[in-house]
């Protein structure tokens, strides 16, 4: 018996070729873009003007939100510090409306300081100080400059804002001197026999009436200023200063006529 051949299988039939063996991936072909090489100069401007087109373009948006950013930082920081001034402003206006009362009162002071007269200092005690002591702020101030704000902020308005703060911020230590000099005077109402004692309950209030003056003249600047940035005072808030003046004044003479009265 003849045996199969290799090229031949049970049947006698030729044998089928080997079918090829597929690879997975085999039929994807990967194509890489060569770069070519650049001709000519207009080309090779091209390509850098899109260049610099792209950054230029990204440092302008760049400094857009940056601008964005700044914006409104500066408008917050101006809102605080218009809220702080309006505040001082209305304080500031008590100078010019109890100007008659303080110095009445302040007359009236010294007169009984002079003549020894601890009723009428007791009187006056009852009245209160012819002033308002609400502390001065500057709060905002301090806040917008530690972050840069004026970089940020047309210049007039930035001067126009750290004038009426520095004037707050005088005005502040002034306050303090007022109530201090104020309570030294008034220890004259207790009637001690001391000498030295009126001296220098005389010299309190003498730093008493020249402190005055001097708020008088920082609050009129400060005035202006807060003018220049269309900032007003609380009318509300100005309305009880006039009351007080009124009622300070009308105190005043009622005492006066009290003593004149007792003269005779």
């Amino acid at each position: 018996m003849a045996e199969d051949t290799p090229d031949q299988d049970q049947a006698g039939q030729p044998a089928s070729p080997i079918a090829p063996v597929e690879v997975a991936g085999a039929d994807r072909v990967d194509v890489h873009h060569k770069h070519h090489p650049v001709h000519g100069w207009r080309e090779f401007l091209g390509e850098i003007l899109v260049i610099v087109l792209g950054v230029l373009i990204a440092l302008g948006m760049e400094q857009f939100v940056d601008n964005l950013h700044w914006r409104h930082k500066v408008d917050q920081a101006e809102e605080n510090m218009r809220v702080e001034v309006a505040r001082d402003r209305t304080n500031a206006a008590q100078f010019a409306i109890l100007a008659p009362c303080t110095d009445a009162y302040l007359d009236r002071v010294r007169s009984a300081l002079l003549s020894r007269d601890a009723a009428d200092l007791t009187r006056l005690h009852r009245l209160g100080e012819p002033f308002v002591t609400e502390a001065w702020t500057a709060t905002a101030w301090d806040a917008a400059v530690a972050s840069q704000i004026g970089d940020h902020m047309p210049t007039d308005r930035f001067l126009n804002f750290a004038e009426a703060f520095r004037r707050a911020e005088l005005m502040r230590d002034v306050q303090f001197r007022l109530r201090d000099h104020y309570t030294a005077a008034m220890t004259g109402r207790f009637g001690l026999p001391d000498d030295k004692g009126r001296s220098d309950e005389l010299t309190a209030e003498e730093y008493l009436r020249r402190d005055m003056i001097l708020a008088r003249d920082i609050t009129r600047d400060f005035i202006a200023n807060t003018d220049a940035l269309d900032i007003r005072p609380d009318p509300a808030r100005v309305d009880v200063y006039r009351r007080k003046a009124a009622a300070c004044l009308a105190s005043l003479g009622a005492s006066l006529a009290l003593t004149f009265r007792s003269l005779y």
